[in-house]
């Protein structure tokens, strides 16, 4: 039993270390040894359709749109729609109003889901990229030059912008900005080796001539069409300097419920809709260690947790040595929870913490990895999108 528990222990350990430290690891050092460089072209300048999905964005579309306008890309190459699925909040109206100036407003009267509305969206499109963008993003002036200079290298497929979060005083923009660093890092590292895996809805750029209509229940859209992409043999890259800003949802409650649908559609795009079974065993390793392995934590935790325990047990029965071992591995892990709870309690009683936010975010966020996986296996996730509470 005890040498069971241990390889348990051992082997759950292991899949944490090399999630969260060892895989990015072996990609940097990748990138370092061993890069295959972007061919960039700054004087590269396509057609480019910036398509921006939206239900009920009533309080931020019309500076969604404001900023779409100002950016610094030639207008005579520039086309933005809007698919609005099926608005009740005035998003409609507010979205008409900026016709004259050149936005196209495609209505959904009856709400189908984002996948429906990029559908509707890529049919109406004309630029030779198309700039996937929700409503709340604001973009920096230079986002779209810096996004298109890397499709200057035929090889591009995709490009993902970097989001970075405003200083909003809440328990989630400290601990989601340092995570949205570590993933900057991480997406960096894989682009120079090749494709990154990990992509986002705030600014995702695709060849228009590259996307395959997707079924309207999908609920990972943007990581849907990169797989398809990356299936024709071409790459996904990250571009860290074309930026867009958004904030942080207001609650961890909020952000719980986002995590969870996320990682729901996870799963359905790894297994139901097939994508593990990538084209090259290099981007299946890429996937199942950046994005199979990561909403299989929560598991990997609990059986370190509960092994650990255990062992302890059987340990002070038996007056083995390896006692001190085990209480140690199971009061760290207890201590970290500890501080993931205070955490909860601070943000319940409006005195969030910067370092029990932390551990309280990714507790969180791993327990929505697990409702994720509930849901999926269930097959109860919506495909309609809920807009997050923002601060």
């Amino acid at each position: 039993m005890s040498l069971i528990l241990a390889l348990l222990f051992w082997l759950s350990a292991s899949a944490l270390f090399w999630t969260y430290f060892g895989y990015p690891l072996l990609m940097a050092l990748r990138a370092t040894l061993a890069a295959r460089p972007i061919q960039q072209d700054e004087s590269y300048l396509p057609s480019v359709t910036l398509l921006i999905p939206a239900h009920n964005e009533a309080d931020v579309i019309r500076d969604k749109l404001e900023n779409a306008l100002s950016l610094d890309y030639p207008t005579d190459q520039l086309q933005i729609i809007v698919v609005d699925d099926g608005s009740t909040d005035g998003t409609t109206e507010i979205v008409r109003a900026f016709e004259d100036r050149g936005v196209q407003l495609i209505r959904q009267p009856e709400r189908s889901g984002k996948m429906a509305a990029v559908n509707r969206g890529f049919e109406a499109a004309t630029g030779e990229l198309v700039v996937l963008s929700d409503a709340s993003p604001i973009y920096a002036p230079n986002a779209l030059r810096l996004l298109a200079r890397n499709f200057a290298d035929p090889s591009v497929g995709v490009v993902v912008g970097a989001l970075r979060l405003w200083d909003a005083q809440n328990a989630v923009a400290k601990p989601a900005g340092l995570y949205w660093q570590y993933e900057s890092a991480l997406r960096r590292w894989e682009s120079l080796t090749g494709s990154t895996v990990a992509v986002h809805g705030n600014m995702f750029a695709v060849r228009r001539g590259l996307y395959r209509p997707l079924r309207r229940y999908t609920i990972n859209d943007e990581f849907s069409i990169a797989m398809e992409v990356m299936r024709q043999g071409y790459r996904v890259v990250y571009e860290p300097h074309a930026v867009s800003y958004d904030i942080a949802s207001a609650t961890m409650s909020d952000e719980f419920k986002r995590r969870a649908r996320i990682n729901a559609g996870r799963f359905q795009a790894l297994f139901s809709a097939g994508y593990l079974r990538a084209p090259t065993l290099d981007l299946t390793f890429r996937l199942i260690s950046h994005k199979l392995l990561r909403p299989l934590t929560p598991i990997f935790m609990l059986v370190t947790l509960i092994s650990a325990f255990l062992l302890m047990i059987l340990s002070a029965l038996n007056l083995d040595r390896a006692f001190w071992f085990w209480l140690l591995a199971f009061f760290a892990q207890d201590a970290f929870y500890m501080l993931a709870y205070a955490g909860y309690l601070a943000e319940r009683n409006g005195r969030s913490h910067k370092l029990l936010s932390v551990p309280y975010f990714f507790v969180s966020s791993n327990l929505a990895a697990l409702v994720g996986l509930w849901r999926w296996l269930r097959n109860r996730q919506s495909v309609t999108w809920q807009k997050r509470a923002n601060s």
